[in-house]
């Protein structure tokens, strides 16, 4: 007679795996954002190590300081283009390639911080990760984000069907966070 046996490994409560497409992003500072945004990617992140020497092999230990990746967003551009040319505006603002009026003008459009004038140019944000059902499930907010990057659009008219086009943007931050 065969027994039954019980398997040593725990069932998780939760069998469901996570849909890659369901999500809500939105930037502060950029709300007209949020609709057309169509990828996200949760930015990779590194602990350090420190190293111990030893006379045999030098040994791993955990580093103090963490490392993260770039916040990389794509997102269609709307027909009037506000929403790269926000992204646009604001590096602008960061970077004041003709005077400094141009970094005033960054500071004076956005009156939300009270962390002082220079915490102005910068902009928090919020992933929402949604369920099958549209419930979130994991929020993430990134703390401080500033444009670090607004790839190039092409424009052709050899093209038949049209291909709408969609802006991709990355963005320094100095943490985030699950909340």
């Amino acid at each position: 007679m065969a027994q039954n046996t019980i398997s040593s490994c725990p069932f998780p409560a939760n069998l469901n795996p996570l849909s890659p497409n369901g999500f809500k992003f939105s930037i502060e500072r950029l709300p007209s954002l949020t609709y057309f945004c169509q990828e996200v990617t949760l930015p990779q992140m590194y602990l350090g190590d420190i190293m111990q020497a030893n006379p045999l092999t030098n040994i791993a230990l955990p580093g103090d300081q963490i490392t993260y990746d770039l916040l990389s967003v794509d997102f269609l551009i709307d027909s009037s283009m506000q929403n790269y040319i926000a992204i646009h505006n604001w590096m602008v603002g960061l970077g004041f390639p003709q005077d400094n009026i141009q970094y005033d003008n960054l500071i004076n459009t956005n009156t939300q911080s009270a962390l002082g004038t220079g915490a102005k140019a910068y902009s928090d944000s919020t992933l929402q990760i949604l369920d099958a059902m549209g419930a979130a499930v994991a929020t993430v907010q990134f703390i401080d984000m500033v444009p670090q990057a607004l790839e190039a659009l092409t424009f052709t008219s050899t093209s038949t069907d049209v291909q709408y086009l969609v802006g991709r943007a990355s963005f320094k931050y100095t943490f985030y966070k699950f909340i």
